[in-house]
């Protein structure tokens, strides 16, 4: 093992660490979820899913926060360079010549293509969510269908909080944390497979939709992680995950337009 490489390792997080950041990004998803949203909503009869939508926007900017944290608790300056490095914001990298260009993020297409085809029900996930509903039987589920009423045509405000969750989703919030501040990391315990895992921590993240853990959440946790890893970018995920927020875009604007 060269010196250049035990310097690497020894920067990396211990699983203690890793386990440590993941409870502080994932448990107050949850909390919020199905803590806090059923609370407002008894005391205020609000609509739910808005509740359960401000209380997750809430959570992502935590995520924002607490990686912020990190940061300059690892001993880096808050600046864009550190973006830029740390968190691996940088053009993709072949690993076999060492040269990096912006043209290898044509390698999020067929991520894309796939991921699309698994939202769209074309290729069917195994149903294994089944396996957590004794679980969580008892939870309420927030669906995007019930915005679909007279009471939110028009009403432009939701596309403000859509805006909002997707900034904070796909940039500053998730993918800062689990790509940005997780996965750069979590090399030295789990050495090649630490995409995979990743995925895992990602999957299992999502205690505020419970009921998608095992097949969506897990799944696409390995979409965004892989092509990360292997490209040195984690752009690639961000484009890769932020482009399912297309579908959700259309779907509001159908909401606010009175077409669904």
């Amino acid at each position: 093992m060269t010196s250049q490489h035990s310097r690497q390792l020894d920067n990396q997080y211990s699983l203690q660490k890793i386990l440590i950041i993941w409870a502080l990004s994932a448990m107050p998803m949850g909390v919020l979820a199905f803590v806090i949203t059923p609370g407002v909503v008894a005391i205020t009869n609000w609509t739910p899913l808005i509740v359960y939508w401000i209380a997750i926007i809430i959570g992502l900017v935590w995520q924002f926060i607490l990686s912020l944290i990190i940061l300059k608790r690892d001993g880096h300056e808050l600046n864009w360079q550190t973006v830029v490095t740390r968190m691996k914001y940088q053009r993709p990298v072949n690993t076999k010549t060492g040269k990096s260009s912006y043209w290898l993020l044509l390698w999020t297409i067929p991520f894309i293509v796939l991921s699309a085809l698994i939202q769209s029900g074309v290729i069917s996930l195994p149903n294994v969510d089944s396996w957590m509903a004794p679980l969580i039987q008892h939870l309420p589920k927030y669906d995007l269908a019930s915005l679909g009423t007279t009471e939110y045509k028009g009403a432009w405000w939701i596309l403000g909080l859509f805006i909002v969750t997707s900034v904070f989703n796909y940039f500053f919030g998730e993918e800062f944390m689990y790509r940005g501040i997780l996965l750069p990391k979590m090399n030295g315990v789990f050495g090649k497979w630490d995409w995979f895992f990743n995925g895992i921590l990602f999957g299992f993240y999502h205690l505020h939709k419970p009921h998608i853990i095992l097949s969506t959440a897990l799944y696409f946790g390995f979409v965004f992680s892989l092509p990360s890893r292997l490209l040195q970018s984690n752009w690639m995920a961000v484009i890769i995950h932020g482009l399912e927020g297309l579908l959700g875009f259309i779907v509001i604007l159908g909401i606010i337009l009175g077409l669904s």
